[in-house]
């Protein structure tokens, strides 16, 4: 029972009252979990709760707590104020998601896109004004849907007094909002027209150290049929589940801090003086803070395990990342001799081959080659564990968007961090830098909008991201089978891949503990 044409439909929860646009059927600020305040704070989320009457829909909810910030770079509103990356509004009560559906009906059963959002799992929202789903539901039979969750502090906080209460953990909280997100989705997505045994979890950055959790933990199987992790060094690199025993230890130490006594007592405390407190300890240092912990419960046991023994869910996967994802210098440049160092230093043992694979006669091109090393060693996580899943007779597709945005400070730079985004979600004019920033699409631009919005639907349709004349992508049968997503998108040649066979063994040599990092280069 529905008027789905008028954007009303009948949850579990009660009745919800969208809008529409064109085509697509709206739902904004839809609770997926009832609010994590007070009591069911540093708890596991639980179900929202049912409604009476006719819940509007129409608005975003607030974001999580998190740092907030301005994006000087987006034109002002009407009233003449800068917009926000995010919204407005900060509040502890966060656990809200967001639907476009382009169906027609309600039993059209329509392929789901759920969308994890990045910024390090401390930032971020659902909302950003590059991913909201409108772009690429409209253009395509696919359902978004976007989360917010918990973040930083509120999301991972773990001490021995909440690993001893009644659900027997303490932190990963925003990994359980993930899950309960899916789970919601999964009850409820029919009534918008969507397939809920045909679901795929997107992340990017942050988001995809998230998908990668979901993707390893047991308490997912049968929610989700595939995810798409998109610029996370999952394995070799910085975005590691910690030991609880850690976390807990920060727990202590943070209690002592602000001068609790007990978990109940810091329940009852006001969440932005917490927070307050929270970034004056830790400086923002994301080392020093609360992050996805090994909690026995929802992760067993660390990525690297997972990995290299197959226990993962058997879900298909597409994972990659891009061509230049972190920057190691601004306009001016690398200096040629700092270059020539950093090669000589950390590649004793293929100078030759290094210098040949990427050359730099410039301080520009040094630096974009620079960049390129760190992000063709960040793909070696995605190839990691495409290896992991064909070995265990999972399917996998890997990808390396090499695209740049056509202009000269786009060749100079290459194709950063967040790349992707702009093109997946359909946001024609931004890029640039990342994709916030605003940048005239070219055709070149508009041609990669299609394919890449091609590939992902046929991917969270069938699986398999082939069809419609694209460019043929294989799956990861051998070593590194790598789609390069660009203007002359193709498999990666023989003499593509020898580098990576360098890079492969030079990390396998090192084990699970390399570490890949973001910014200057240093010795591998």
């Amino acid at each position: 029972m529905s008027d789905f044409e008028n954007a009303k439909v009948l949850v579990r929860e009660g009745w919800l009252q969208g809008y529409t646009e064109g085509e697509l059927k709206i739902f904004k600020g839809v609770p997926y979990a009832a609010p994590p305040v007070g009591a069911l704070r540093f708890r596991r989320p639980v179900d929202s709760g049912r409604w009476r009457g006719v819940r509007k829909a129409v608005q975003y909810s607030a974001a999580a707590i998190q740092v907030v910030q301005e994006n000087p770079q987006l034109p002002a509103n009407v009233h003449g104020v800068p917009q926000m990356m995010m919204p407005s509004q900060y509040e502890e009560d966060c656990l809200y998601l967001n639907i476009w559906s382009p169906a027609k009906t309600s039993d059209a059963k329509l392929p789901v896109f759920l969308w994890i959002h990045g910024g390090g799992m401390v930032a971020g929202s659902g909302v950003e004004c590059v991913c909201d789903g409108e772009g690429f539901a409209k253009r395509r039979d696919v359902i978004v849907v976007t989360i917010n969750y918990r973040l930083g502090f509120f999301g991972f906080f773990a001490h021995p007094e909440l690993t001893k209460e009644g659900d027997g953990s303490s932190g990963n909280y925003a990994l359980f909002d993930m899950r309960k997100a899916c789970e919601w989705v999964k009850n409820n997505i029919a009534a918008f027209g969507g397939d809920p045994n045909r679901i795929t979890v997107a992340g990017q950055s942050g988001g995809a150290a998230a998908t990668g959790a979901l993707h390893a933990s047991p308490l997912m199987k049968g929610l989700i049929q595939r995810v798409s992790i998109e610029s996370g060094p999952i394995y070799w690199g910085f975005m590691q589940p910690q030991p609880l025993a850690a976390m807990e230890q920060r727990g202590v130490e943070f209690m002592e801090r602000v001068g609790c006594q007990s978990i109940d007592e810091l329940r009852k405390r006001d969440a932005w003086e917490l927070f307050d407190a929270y970034q004056e300890i830790t400086k923002g240092a994301l080392d020093k803070g609360f992050s996805f912990c090994i909690d026995g419960t929802f992760l067993p046991e660390p990525y690297t395990d997972c990995i290299d023994a197959g226990r993962f869910n058997d879900f298909d996967v597409m994972i990659g990342s891009c061509a230049q994802e972190f920057p190691v210098a601004g306009p001016e440049g690398m200096p040629l001799e700092e270059y020539a160092h950093y090669l000589e230093e950390s590649f004793p043992d293929n100078i030759d081959n290094m210098k040949r694979w990427f050359p730099a006669s410039t301080p520009q091109e040094a630096a974009k080659m620079a960049s390129t090393i760190a992000s063709d060693l960040i793909l070696m996580s995605s190839v990691k564990l495409a290896d992991a899943c064909h070995r265990t007779g999972r399917r996998a597709y890997v990808w390396l968007m090499t695209k740049e945005n056509e202009t000269e400070r786009g060749h100079r730079d290459g194709s950063p961090h967040c790349a992707e985004m702009p093109y997946l979600f359909g946001r024609v004019d931004t890029g640039e830098r990342n994709p916030f920033f605003l940048y005239h699409w070219v055709g070149a631009d508009y041609d990669f909008m299609e394919l890449i919005q091609g590939y992902w639907y046929q991917f969270a349709a069938s699986g398999d991201p082939n069809g419609e004349g694209r460019p043929q992508w294989d799956p990861y049968t051998s070593a590194f089978d790598v789609c390069e997503l660009g203007n002359n998108t193709h498999m990666l040649t023989e003499q593509q891949q020898e580098k990576y066979a360098y890079f492969w063994k030079k990390l396998s040599e090192k084990g699970a503990s390399a570490t890949i990092r973001i910014g200057r280069p240093a010795k591998l």
